[in-house]
């Protein structure tokens, strides 16, 4: 949909899932929508401090704590977030990201860069699939084509 009306509007719905033993799971969620400059993927990592406290060292009792985030977006990112994505997923192995997609951007290309930027997220572990409509199938799945 390279033409699609709003396409620099991208809004970001966020389930932030944190297991605090292990009986009990606590969560957060949200939204957010682009800022001028600035992409909701990069957005939603200024504010992970906030939704995630010990992601970056320990919790209550020493304990690492592991963090699931699930994104629904209404676009795939772009290659340059889904590369600082990765990296930053590499750095922080207690975080696993699964995000949903409404529409993949600028992905009309097989050899596309942003297609590029999505096997960059697969191989880093995030789980990637795109929304449909109810009718047709619900999700479907992005596989890795390396």
């Amino acid at each position: 949909m390279r033409w699609a009306k709003g396409r620099h509007e991208t809004y970001l719905c966020f389930v932030v899932k944190r297991r605090d033993g292990p009986d009990s799971l606590s969560f957060d969620f949200g939204h957010l929508r682009n800022r001028a400059g600035l992409h909701v993927e990069l957005l939603f990592l200024s504010h992970l401090g906030a939704l995630c406290p010990g992601l970056w060292g320990c919790g209550p009792g020493g304990v690492q704590l592991c963090y699931s985030v699930t994104w629904f977006c209404s676009w795939s990112p772009c290659l340059d977030c889904s590369r600082r994505l990765a990296q930053f997923l590499s750095q922080t192995p207690n975080l696993k990201l699964r995000i949903f997609v409404s529409r993949l951007y600028f992905c009309d290309a097989e050899d596309s860069a942003e297609r590029e930027g999505l096997r960059i997220l697969k191989r880093a572990g995030v789980q990637l699939s795109v929304m449909s409509y109810k009718g047709r199938g619900g999700l479907v799945s992005l596989q890795s084509e390396d």
